[in-house]
């Protein structure tokens, strides 16, 4: 490779810029063609939104940019769920500097931003890993192009490439190691503050792993490099410093994760073994499905070479045995890592990865590429024989997976194709080792180009890339702003709308209005738990509004519903507008923002996994002494049950034991209807039906081996509903005003009663009622709510996110230190220089 550049290029500065920029150019000229083949706009009507980008990133974006835009700052946000810490959200998917080159483009095209902001990502691991592999090795070998395209075109990347908030950090990780091993041979320690500060601030969650790796390969450098206590005080120093800097964003976000699922760290209890070390050391052939669910599976993929190259490596005797045994043992603490539990515990910040597995193995192609890069770079220094070792033994690796391997991952066409390309690199190593001419040089360093190239593009094209349609997605925004605003034209205050069936979860943070569910690992646990007990959809990680009933709904403030026909009008729902395709409709049962109910009014205890005789108590607990809801003739018959109107009115169906994730619903005024996201203790929507009307719920759960389905259909009682809420309304905030951390508001009180508020309650928020701050109570263990006396109020909230000043205030201390260190350091240098010069 050198060679050809020699050639081309006599000045050896010109020569490197073109080395560094065709490690960039060729990833991304791979990325730009395979756009091209799979039709990405502007080539043709799909787009790369896959996985969390079509579910989050998108949605999540887009309200960035509207917040921004609208001057509202990053604090909060009422367009996502009930309300969140967006801070929080914003530190977690969209802390990358990059991401404000989004204003540089039109809105319409904010999904192609993201699109091609991967693109550029991907060809700047090429460059990072380039830069660190010369620099490492100190040299000028073009050789290196070779491996960097591996990096950027790895296995990880061809699963996560998508993930964009991760993308930063696989960018920064080489510099980030660079800096480090300067930091132990040269004491200089800039390089490895400041890349692994931006890591941190970028995304905290992948740099977790990288500071652990980071330590794991301190401790190696001390072994094979000088080791002093100077240096262990300055790697200590200098972490920290960089986790000082990022602190502005890194301590609010540690808050904010103490109010999520996952602060919850249950450490296992017993050592398991998810794979045998043969199956995950195979996921390094070519074209192996990556691995994006919950299987544990890494993805390993950095090129076949790896087989022949790691041997060759391991038993190189021109390299020092304690690097080998340094870097190898590392290698294999990965892989251990990779297939036990408590090991991938640790890895993953003390949680499991809820799917997207062994996030951390970005980290170990790295290090495998490097083993690797020094294998090549010293097959002058081997004999010939050694090259005919390492193929050996890559081949009988593979006959050894093909006999003892069984999996859908792995076929036998995988085999030949890694086997094939094997083969090739053999051959080209052979002949880089025996042949010395100038024309064979070329020669060579042309086909192993050609051959990486061909290699990552076929693995990239088979793996990755996935795709849906740009017009599918982006078609009825308009339409759902084009109502939202209507409605803002009809009456102020604040109120929540909803959809009857939906794209994603973030569906109203995607077009702009205040919504009532949310998917994002941010999200506050408490409401999570509120909606859990009322019987509607739930995880870890989301939180979601289908399940809701007339009177759960009125008591989260929903005023109207999006739907996508005329069928969902009834009593309960009347059409109120309409653009395009898109339905309007207005609830008729409803709440205020701030409502009034008795004093000490709370969710009763007990009715675990039963929302329907929960709500029945809470109706009682008004007063009202009739049920809610009554129960309505229903027939199972294994993965069937049918449900039969007694009278006619609102029916819903509860799942009364886990046997199904999904159902499909038959009849009645929804016609068809599929219900996704099931556990026991849902409860579904079955529509307005006539006495008479029959309805069926089937079970479509393609993974359930045993089909069926338990349920027990409800009437819904709206003149006792109506009942419920005329008691919650009979004092209410006469007036409210709110931006996106503010809300005031003002209450008249003829008697004493519970003010319960539509918003949840997190740490940043403060509260003053006529000027005094209280403690809010909690509604549900969620909402805000204030045990009042009659009388006049004056209440004002105002919400700032919990550790917003203790890190800025830890950011400034940790610039100043290393801004002081860094003068120092240069003033000690010239200090330096000055006495050598005068010594000359």
């Amino acid at each position: 490779m050198k060679g050809i550049m020699k050639y081309l290029y006599r000045d050896e500065k010109t020569r490197n810029a073109a080395a560094l920029t065709l490690s960039f150019v060729l990833p991304v000229t791979v990325m730009l063609c395979l756009f091209v083949i799979r039709g990405i706009f502007p080539f043709g009507d799909r787009s790369f939104l896959f996985s969390d980008m079509y579910h989050q990133y998108m949605p999540f974006f887009s309200e960035f940019l509207h917040k921004i835009k609208a001057g509202e700052g990053l604090s909060y946000s009422f367009n996502v769920g009930i309300g969140s810490n967006f801070l929080a959200l914003y530190v977690y998917y969209l802390a990358s500097p990059l991401n404000w080159l989004a204003f540089l483009f039109p809105e319409a095209y904010l999904m192609e931003f993201m699109s091609y902001l991967v693109v550029v990502k991907i060809g700047l691991c090429g460059l990072t890993s380039f830069w660190y592999l010369q620099k490492h090795f100190q040299t000028k070998d073009w050789g290196v192009l070779l491996f960097s395209c591996f990096y950027a075109m790895s296995g990880f990347v061809a699963a996560y490439n998508w993930n964009i908030m991760w993308l930063d950090c696989i960018v920064l990780l080489p510099l980030i190691v660079l800096g480090l091993e300067k930091l132990v041979k040269e004491g200089k320690c800039t390089l490895y503050c400041v890349s692994l500060a931006l890591s941190i601030f970028t995304n905290f969650y992948i740099s977790i792993m990288i500071c652990i790796f980071l330590v794991l390969y301190f401790l190696a450098l001390l072994l094979t490099e000088k080791r002093s206590w100077k240096i262990i005080g300055n790697f200590v120093l200098y972490s920290l410093l960089a986790g000082g800097m990022a602190a502005i964003l890194l301590v609010p976000e540690v808050y904010a994760l103490l109010e999520t699922d996952f602060g919850d760290m249950n450490f296992p209890d017993t050592l398991t073994s998810y794979f045998s070390v043969l199956d995950m050391l195979a996921r390094h052939c070519m074209c192996v499905t990556t691995e994006r669910g919950l299987e544990h599976w890494p993805n390993l993929y950095c090129g076949v070479a790896v087989f022949m190259l790691l041997p060759m490596y391991a038993l190189n005797q021109r390299i020092s045995i304690r690097k080998r045994f340094a870097n190898l043992a590392l290698a294999g603490i990965f892989l251990l890592s990779f297939s036990t539990n408590m090991l991938d515990f640790i890895w993953h910040g003390m949680n499991y990865p809820d799917s997207l597995p062994a996030r951390q193995s970005f980290i170990y192609i790295l290090l495998v590429l490097t083993m690797c890069y020094e294998a090549y770079k010293r097959v002058d220094e081997i004999e010939e024989k050694q090259i005919l070792y390492g193929y050996l033994a890559a081949a009988a690796f593979l006959l050894c997976c093909e006999k003892f391997i069984d999996s859908e991952d792995f076929d036998i066409g995988i085999e030949i194709l890694t086997l094939t390309f094997v083969t090739i690199y053999a051959v080209l190593l052979y002949l880089h080792r025996t042949r010395k001419s100038f024309l064979w040089k070329q020669i060579l360093a042309f086909a192993a180009l050609v051959t990486v190239i061909a290699e990552s593009s076929i693995n990239m094209a088979s793996t990755s890339l996935g795709t849906t349609g740009r017009t599918a997605y982006l078609g009825q925004q308009a339409d759902y702003r084009a109502l939202y605003q209507w409605t803002r034209q009809q009456e102020e205050g604040f109120y929540r709308l909803e959809k009857f069936s939906r794209k994603t979860k973030n569906d109203g943070t995607l077009a702009g209005y205040p919504t009532a569910s949310v998917f994002s690992s941010t999200m506050n646990s408490y409401v999570m738990d509120l909606y859990k007990r009322l019987g509607m959809r739930h995880s870890k990680v989301y939180y979601s509004f289908d399940g809701a009933t007339l009177f759960s709904s009125a008591l989260l403030n929903v005023k109207y519903m999006f739907g996508e026909s005329e069928k969902f009008e009834n009593e309960a729902f009347s059409l109120a507008e309409q653009s395009g395709d898109i339905f309007l409709y207005e609830c008729t049962y409803t709440l205020p923002f701030g409502y009034v109910a008795p004093s000490g009014y709370d969710l009763p205890e007990g009715f675990s996994g039963d929302g329907i005789r929960l709500q029945n108590q809470m109706v009682k607990d008004l007063g009202i002494e009739e049920d809610l809801f009554t129960e309505a003739d229903t027939e199972a018959s294994g993965d069937n049950v049918r449900i039969t109107a007694k009278e006619s009115g609102i029916y819903y169906a509860m799942l009364t034991a886990f046997g199904t994730s999904k159902a499909e619903l038959i009849g009645g005024s929804l016609e068809t209807h599929t219900f996704s996201d099931l556990k026991d203790g849902s409860i579904l929507y079955l529509g307005y039906l006539q006495e008479g009307d029959s309805v069926t719920l089937t079970n479509r759960d393609d993974e359930d081996e045993s089909p069926k389905i338990s349920a027990q259909g409800y009437l819904c009682h709206t003149d006792v509903l109506e009942q419920a809420l005329e008691v919650l309304c009979r004092q209410q905030l006469e007036w409210v005003e709110y931006d996106s951390r503010n809300i005031n508001a003002g209450l008249s009180l003829k008697e004493a009663g519970r003010l319960i508020l539509s918003v949840p309650y997190e740490d940043g928020w403060r509260v003053r009622i006529n000027g005094r701050e209280v403690e809010p109570a909690l509604f549900g263990g969620t909402l805000m709510a204030f045990d009042l006396e009659a009388g006049e109020y004056s209440i004002s909230l105002y919400y700032t996110p919990e550790g917003t000043w203790a890190g800025v205030c830890l950011t400034i201390l940790s610039v100043c230190v290393f801004g002081a260190l860094a003068i120092r350091g240069y003033a000690k240098g010239r200090k330096m220089k000055h006495a050598k010069q005068e010594k000359a």
